[in-house]
């Protein structure tokens, strides 16, 4: 044993007994780097959903042109295995409660089923250059975008284009399924001045809110068959009028419009997003263009604006899990990327500087999926698309190095970077996030070591 593993078990001996619980610690991630199994920088891995178990499906990018070829891949257990399948370009996209996939073949203009034996046919449809799938329920709901017009998919009712139903329009937007198999959206949707809100519960497609003058959007409808509506009496684009948001019951094709969750007026580029529950994110711009971002409070309706980092001059929600966390990016004045998270209780953390067992990922982009637990998928280094991604995936109370285990190595590693951290450094040592590597990083490490 060197001399310093026998001065960091003195301590450890000597400080264990005063060890208090600190509480309050922000969240730091462990981050695993999603690699192609084959490597080299003509293979690249593409995930689109992220599971409540940490596990991923995507696609696997190989070659460039007329050589280039997708297939799909299911991660599980730090396990990735590409999936064999004999088309070329086949793509998984979102993930089924048992760990298989639902995704697209835009070969044959199919949707497919994957498992870790290869990817089977459930439907054929004559699908665009955009087609994805964006909600698969535990009920056996597929539902999709082919560019902006809707579809959904389900064993007992086959597949239904939603513009071909009667009471639908052009460019029928899907915005989301429940358990129910009731289906959300928008009629019209690129029409930002005469866009309806629609509900479809199986038979035709049904307008929500009829009385609610000029334009309506539905984003959202959660387990209790209620709708999180949109209004804009004079419209969504450009905007800057009014913007109304309702979280309204749904009850045998019957919409009621309670008291609204939120009234924001001079809105430019205004978003809402929802969860399953019924929590509510909103964003948007005003003249001066300084982002806001308001929040639905746990388990009600009442809203709460969060405090942003200065110096923001956008914002891009990117969902909200089942635990009211919101997800996305700001850019800055310099339009550099950073990728954050916010709550109501704990605010807004930017994601980029708590990273620990980490190459350098820099810059920071938008987090492509999170879930309850707070993993999430995020990119790096390149673009959005086709760049390089991680997994990351919060870390135990005083693991200082990210490797899983709280040992000597960690109360090492506190030591060995003893003193004032700079700024957005991974943080590593430092677990409490003040700058600095002292004394309460190591109580930390103490408290959750493993003897």
């Amino acid at each position: 044993m060197t001399a310093q593993h026998i001065w960091a078990v003195c301590l450890l001996a000597m400080l264990i007994p005063v060890i208090a619980k600190a509480d309050g610690f922000p969240d730091r991630y462990v981050v695993t780097v999603l690699e192609h199994p084959e490597g080299n920088g003509t293979k690249t891995l593409v995930p689109f959903d992220l599971d409540e178990n940490n596990r991923i499906t995507g696609f696997a990018f190989h070659g460039y042109g007329l050589d280039m070829t997708r297939q799909p891949f299911l991660y599980s257990d730090g396990n990735l295995q590409i999936v064999p399948a004999k088309w070329d370009y086949t793509e998984g996209h979102q993930l089924a409660a048992d760990g298989t996939a639902f995704g697209i073949d835009d070969t044959t203009d199919s949707i497919i089923h994957i498992d870790p034996s290869g990817a089977t046919a459930v439907a054929s449809a004559t699908f665009g250059a955009f087609t994805g799938l964006t909600h698969v329920t535990t009920s056996g709901f597929v539902l999709g975008l082919d560019y902006d017009d809707g579809f959904v998919w389900q064993a007992d009712i086959g597949y239904v284009r939603l513009s071909t139903l009667e009471g639908s329009t052009a460019s029928t937007y899907a915005a989301d399924v429940n358990e129910s198999g009731i289906v959300v959206g928008t009629n019209n949707f690129n029409n930002g001045s005469a866009s309806r809100a629609f509900f479809w519960d199986g038979s035709v497609l049904s307008d929500p809110a009829p009385d609610l003058s000029g334009t309506t959007r539905c984003v959202a409808v959660d387990q209790q068959d209620r709708l999180v509506l949109a209004h804009a009496p004079d419209g969504f684009w450009p905007g800057g009028g009014l913007h109304t948001i309702y979280l309204a019951t749904l009850d045998d094709g019957t919409l009621t419009l309670d008291d609204p969750v939120a009234s924001i007026s001079a809105a430019y580029n205004f978003d809402v997003i929802a969860n399953d529950h019924g929590e509510i994110a909103m964003s948007w711009h005003t003249n001066n263009e300084d982002p806001h971002l308001l929040l639905t409070e746990p388990g009600g309706i009442a809203a709460t604006s969060l405090t942003l980092p200065p110096d923001m001059i956008a914002i891009e929600l990117t969902g909200i899990t089942d635990a009211g966390m919101v997800y996305g990016r700001f850019l800055d004045a310099q339009y550099t990327s950073h990728g954050f998270v916010a709550s109501v209780e704990s605010g807004v953390h930017l994601i980029g500087h708590r990273l620990i067992g980490a190459p350098p990922l820099s810059p920071y982009g938008t987090p492509r999926d999170a879930n309850a637990s707070g993993a999430m998928i995020i990119s790096w280094d390149h673009n959005y698309n086709y760049g390089h991604w991680a997994l990351i995936e919060p870390a135990l109370g005083g693991d200082a190095d990210g490797t899983w285990t709280i040992d000597i190595n960690d109360v090492l590693s506190v030591i060995a970077a003893w003193g004032p951290q700079p700024a957005g450094s991974i943080c590593g040592p430092d677990l409490n996030m003040d700058s600095v590597v002292d004394v309460n990083d190591l109580l930390e490490v103490l408290e959750h070591f493993d003897l």
